[in-house]
Order: structure tokens, then C-alpha cells, then sequence
């Protein structure tokens, strides 16, 4: 019951009430709105983060590695130190910062002879924890001194192109660096 302003009092109207019920009906459905519609983004963003979460756990990582032995004998790998595998897609290679096709065509125009090194297909799929021969002396006659070696090593340069298993694409490059 509520007071007119003579101060008697008047029963709200049907009209008055179902005004105020609709009033309420409408404010519920407004705050059910806004708390599906802050549901609906909180899911949106856990998604979008758990993805990018995956992505960081398979993600490859490749490198280099090279081992000397005191006979002058050497080896050169790849290896997928990651925690996901990596699709190698393509590799260059540049001899004294040209491009060249293959690994025997750098070592010929570096003046080596390719029958003395053993040498890898790097252009495949690196397992985790898999490793890959890029180049290795044979035998006694590609033997090199420390100081031979690097300065083979720097005229040489080898990118090697990769992808995650999500497609995104990184490089690694071998040899060539100060």
C-alpha cells in the first residue's frame, strides 16, 4: 500500500505491478546476460592461451655441434635439443658468402676435396634428442689443426630452414659465425 500525497492510502494498480515485475524480469535477464557474456570470454581467452601454452611445448630447437679429435679428425651434427620435433624444409649453403647447390659444390670452391669428408642429409625430419651428421673428416688425409679448421669453418655457411609442427617456421645457421 503506498500514500498519495493527501496521505491516504492507495493499493498499487495491476498496472503498477506488472510494470514493476517486468521492470525485475528485465533486470535479471540483463545480469544473466552480462555474466554469460564474462563467461564467454574467460573461455575464449583460456583457449587462446592454452594453445599458445601447446605451442611453446613442442617447440624445436636446433643446433650445432662440432667434435674435434687429437688426430685432426672432426665431426659436425644437428641436433633438435627441443622439446617438439622439427621439419627441416630446405637448406643453403654458401662458400666465402656465395651461394652454392650443395655441400660437395661448397667444398670444392673452398678448394677442399669432397671424397674426404663424409657428409649428411640435413633436409628432414629431427626427432627430439635426434641428431644429424652435417660433415666429418674420413681419415688421416682431411686431418686439420685447430687453426685450420676454423678458418675452414668461417668461409663456410650453411642455413638450414625448419618448422614446428605448428608450421612456424625458424632458421638455424652452421658454420659461418665469428
Amino acid at each position: 500500500m503506498s500514500q498519495n500525497h493527501e496521505g491516504s492510502s492507495v493499493a498499487p494498480s495491476l498496472k503498477q505491478k506488472v510494470q514493476r515485475r517486468l521492470a525485475t524480469v528485465a533486470a535479471i535477464r540483463t545480469r544473466t546476460m552480462i555474466v554469460a557474456v564474462c563467461a564467454l570470454g574467460t573461455s575464449l581467452w583460456q583457449g587462446y592461451t592454452i594453445q599458445k601454452h601447446n605451442r611453446l611445448m613442442v617447440q624445436p630447437i636446433l643446433d650445432s655441434e662440432i667434435n674435434t679429435e687429437l688426430d685432426g679428425a672432426w665431426s659436425s651434427f644437428v641436433l633438435n635439443s627441443g622439446l617438439g620435433p622439427a621439419k627441416a624444409t630446405r637448406a643453403e649453403f654458401y662458400a666465402d658468402g656465395k651461394p652454392v647447390s650443395d655441400l660437395n659444390e661448397m667444398l670444392r670452391a673452398l678448394g677442399e676435396q669432397p671424397g674426404c669428408y663424409g657428409t649428411g642429409n640435413l633436409v628432414h625430419f629431427y626427432r627430439v634428442n635426434s641428431r644429424q651428421q652435417v660433415l666429418r673428416s674420413i681419415d688421416g688425409r682431411c686431418a686439420k689443426s685447430s687453426e685450420e679448421l676454423v678458418k675452414l669453418l668461417k668461409r663456410m655457411r650453411i642455413v638450414l630452414h625448419y618448422e614446428s609442427l605448428y608450421g612456424e617456421p625458424a632458421t638455424l645457421q652452421i658454420f659461418g659465425k665469428d
